[in-house]
């Protein structure tokens, strides 16, 4: 069984379209989402379910203080899996957009589950 898989996709949102990658490690997934042109790298979080209590531990590691979009979705896939995530979203979305782009990527990732646990 290969340790570290890679894969890439691409998610459209009405109009919109962002570019997914992902690497699936040993025990842990990290999920890159950006707009197809430029892609950037703004943020990461990562996030893990506690032995002790199964509660979920997040933070971001680079980008913003608060709470990122990161951090939250991270925190979302780590409590979903019982898996460890690093995210980097780096996308701009208001509160019309939000809640299409969540419902898509879950779509997605249920398509894919493979690639991502």
């Amino acid at each position: 069984m290969a340790k570290f898989t890679s894969n890439s996709g691409l998610l459209t949102v009405g109009e919109n379209k962002y570019m997914l990658r992902v690497l699936k490690m040993n025990g842990s997934t990290m999920l890159f989402i950006s707009n197809i042109e430029p892609e950037c790298l703004d943020e990461i979080a990562v996030a893990m379910e506690m032995p002790q209590d199964k509660k979920i531990l997040g933070t971001t590691i680079f980008g913003t203080n608060s709470l990122s979009d990161s951090q939250f979705l991270a925190e979302r896939l780590s409590k979903r899996f019982s898996r460890q995530f690093f995210v980097s979203l780096n996308v701009s979305t208001d509160r019309m957009l939000t809640p299409l782009f969540q419902e898509q990527l879950t779509i997605y990732i249920n398509q894919h589950l493979n690639d991502f646990i």
